[in-house]
């Protein structure tokens, strides 16, 4: 029985299809599993960075005996009440945050309820608390110096929803270093935003979503563009997607595996009474596709 268990939060959406909920994970002799709660938001179920990382933070935790306990959430009083839950239970070691910040009240709260915790934090919001540090302003950077040597000047970020773990930190990350259009989820609405976008001349197209990015390519293509002749798109996390796409996504591996393996390791030796120490997420990379 795999040692990962997923289920709905109180007043969160029901998990995708694949998701299995399960009330509490067993070992073979029927013992219940002593394991690591994760709260996943809602809005950040389809995010493939967070989803290898989960994948991947799995791995240490049952090499270990550890289980891992998903549960999305819909609020941040909903996570707290998680928190809350995970804290009066005896089969909960610790705790991984996800997108943890100086001054969060998510770190206050389970200090005060005495759990342990291991988080994911951007380095601009680096605090004293043990944390994989990624920097979303370094896949800025690879993006700017890959884009450097394109064929159009003119680089647009189509910027999903602020709401998922990660897309906030990508969109401070931008700043001004990119003309940005905000779009919504659904993706028709981001293919109308990007053919708004090339109807003022051609660009380079960089998308938050594989989804969005797909779909716009696929439409490019049906109205006789050339990629990337007239307009290159860019997905800016890598997916089976952006593989199996038409023409394939050019996107930037942000090493959710690497860094959910990171995490994985340094929240064991937070429950074995390590310092609290945060460790350096690898650098990102450009994998160079048919799009860009």
């Amino acid at each position: 029985m795999s040692a990962i268990t997923t289920t709905a939060g109180p007043g969160a959406r029901s998990p995708r299809p694949h998701d299995q909920q399960r009330q509490g994970a067993q070992t073979s002799d029927g013992d219940r599993m002593t394991g690591i709660g994760l709260a996943i938001p809602a809005d950040s179920t389809d995010d493939h960075f967070v989803a290898a990382l989960v994948n991947a933070l799995a791995e240490p935790m049952i090499a270990e005996g550890y289980g891992l306990f998903t549960r999305v959430v819909h609020d941040p009083a909903s996570e707290r009440r998680m928190y809350r839950l995970w804290a009066a239970s005896d089969g909960i070691a610790g705790v991984v945050l996800l997108g943890a910040g100086r001054g969060d009240e998510r770190v206050k709260l389970l200090r005060s309820l005495g759990v342990l915790f291991a988080a994911i934090a951007d380095v601009s919001q680096q605090g004293d608390f043990p944390a994989v540090v990624v920097d979303a302003a370094a896949s800025v950077d690879v993006i700017s110096g890959f884009l450097a040597a394109g064929r159009h000047e003119r680089t647009v970020y189509l910027a999903s929803p602020g709401d998922s773990v990660t897309s906030q930190a990508r969109a401070n990350a931008v700043g001004d270093r990119f003309e940005t259009v905000h779009v919504e989820r659904d993706a028709a609405a981001a293919v109308a935003a990007a053919s708004a976008v090339l109807a003022t001349g051609p660009a380079t197209l960089l998308f938050d979503s594989d989804v969005h990015a797909a779909a716009a390519a696929s439409a490019f293509i049906a109205r006789g563009l050339t990629v990337p002749d007239d307009v290159a798109i860019v997905s800016w996390t890598d997916s089976a997607l952006c593989r199996s796409a038409t023409p394939s996504l050019t996107a930037v591996d942000r090493r959710g595996g690497e860094i959910g393996r990171l995490l994985g390791h340094r929240m064991l030796a937070t429950i074995g009474g390590g310092e609290a120490r945060a460790d350096r997420a690898p650098d990102p990379f450009i994998v160079r596709r048919e799009s860009a």
